[in-house]
């Protein structure tokens, strides 16, 4: 049996997968994995032809039992090495972090009948596009707004704006 990181985890790329799909994107797993989880290509029809535009948005998923939901914020405490990723200014594509906030519960995380599957709480997104160097050698302690909240709208939203200016 994979460990309750793993099964996170798993729960985590699942629900960036649905959103995208949902958007009509198409999905990618980079392969070895060097911090990028899933990439997300836009797909448009040209014809009679589905064709990817050439706007990519990598992710990196993490999920949490362990968040710090306040009012107005998510605190998450993020690795430097995967910090070092996100904001890496380099990047040929555009990268966000997706953060599933999971029930503290496993037995809450998934429920499924016929009629429907859900995976409780709610996943937010967060970009480190120009942050800047940390002297951290552990983590960093992020603050990412509830109003983050990584949707089909969102994502929509996402990608039409790397789209029009080339940021997310």
């Amino acid at each position: 049996m994979l460990t309750p990181q793993h099964r996170q985890e798993a729960l985590s790329r699942a629900y960036v997968q649905a959103i995208a799909g949902r958007c009509g994107m198409s999905v990618s797993t980079p392969f070895p994995d060097y911090g990028i989880d899933l990439s997300l290509h836009e797909i448009t029809i040209v014809g009679n032809r589905r064709l990817e535009t050439g706007v990519r948005l990598d992710i990196q998923a993490k999920a949490t039992t362990r968040s710090n939901v306040s009012g107005t914020n998510l605190r998450y405490d993020l690795a430097v090495r995967d910090y070092e990723v996100l904001r890496f200014a380099e990047a040929g594509s555009h990268r966000i972090l997706v953060i599933l906030a999971l029930p503290k519960s496993e037995e809450q995380w998934l429920s499924q009948t016929e009629e429907e599957l859900i995976l409780r709480r709610c996943a937010y997104w967060f970009s480190l596009r120009d942050w800047p160097a940390t002297m951290n050698r552990k983590s960093i302690r992020l603050s990412v707004p509830r109003t983050n909240v990584f949707t089909v709208p969102a994502l929509r939203a996402i990608v039409k704006r790397i789209r029009a200016r080339g940021e997310a």
